[in-house]
């Protein structure tokens, strides 16, 4: 049994521990808030640092804003623990590196939190496309965009980490790149800021290859939380394309189709479970989102931030 210990008590950490007590193989051991009081029965720290120095604790699950993942990620991974660290692991390529130099070097398991690459449906819509049943794809549209209120403190409106693009755009950018396997010969970028932060960011990118993808985000700005993936044959769509249960696919002569797939328990598990399994194997990545997988997202975004800033 894998012993976990949580860094940071927000909402999504509440998430994760209700995903994990599904498990088998895992259970929650102990939380690390400086901020939260802790509504759970277990080994309560006030110091992240306290929690790591814990040898009772097997593996971490880091829960913080952005910008702290850099530090806490290190710092756990040179107490050898296993990482599963919240989405964007880092804000640079080029700190995605070294957490992943230092798992490397370490031997110790690191993994960042693209729970999407784990949702049951995504295996049978990969099965299904690699069958060939939607022909050659030419052409993904993502959209990931909310309304979230102003709030002067919150971390989305924090000038060094905020902004919708790198909050979701690296759903966009991975359910993408999950699909097209080339590299980006040019991005062009449409984006409005309010509050110092980008709120809203439209890009196209065009691969080598010819084919050609769109991410959408916002934070200023709801929509329907979709994917379509064009293809030859037809089209698919899936809503939400970052966690779906079903897709819809419409082929070119008008016939159609919906694949339907639950979750396993919920959307948290599937991720949770592939790190108990990479442990059991004594992997230190997933070769589902590995860490190369990690540097070509934050690469993309890095990308993306540049024609938003230039």
């Amino acid at each position: 049994m894998y012993r976990w210990g949580i860094i940071g008590y927000g909402n999504i950490a509440k998430r994760f521990i209700k995903g994990l007590s599904y498990s088998q193989q895992g259970e929650l051991y102990a939380v690390a808030s400086r901020s939260k009081d802790v509504d759970e029965d277990v080994v309560v720290y006030r110091d992240y640092e306290a929690l790591y120095q814990d040898e009772q604790v097997d593996a971490v699950y880091i829960a913080l804003p952005h910008f702290d993942h850099l530090e806490q990620a290190r710092l756990a991974l040179k107490y050898n623990k296993a990482v599963l660290c919240e989405k964007p692991a880092t804000l640079s390529k080029k700190d995605t590196q070294e957490l992943i130099d230092l798992s490397r070097t370490q031997n110790v398991f690191f993994l960042e939190a693209m729970k999407s690459r784990f949702i049951p449906l995504m295996d049978d819509i990969h099965q299904f496309i690699d069958d060939g049943e939607l022909g050659d794809i030419k052409h993904i549209e993502t959209s990931f965009c909310s309304d979230v209120p102003y709030m002067e403190h919150h971390y989305l409106y924090d000038k060094k980490q905020g902004g919708a693009l790198y909050d979701v755009g690296i759903y966009n950018t991975a359910f993408i790149l999950d699909f097209i396997n080339s590299p980006i010969q040019s991005i062009e970028t449409m984006s409005r800021m309010k509050y110092g932060v980008d709120s809203h960011v439209e890009s196209t990118m065009t691969f080598e290859s010819g084919q050609s993808a769109k991410l959408n985000v916002s934070i200023d700005e709801a929509r329907e939380k979709c994917g379509v993936i064009v293809g030859t044959k037809g089209t698919m769509t899936l809503t939400p394309f970052y966690r779906p249960t079903e897709c819809c696919v419409t082929f070119n002569d008008g016939q159609t189709m919906t694949m339907k797939r639950d979750y396993c328990f919920d959307d948290f598990y599937g991720e949770i479970e592939e790190v108990h399994n990479c442990l059991h194997a004594g992997e230190i990545e997933s070769l589902r989102f590995s860490h190369a997988d990690s540097l070509k997202c934050i690469e993309v975004l890095n990308q993306i931030k540049e024609t938003i800033n230039g």
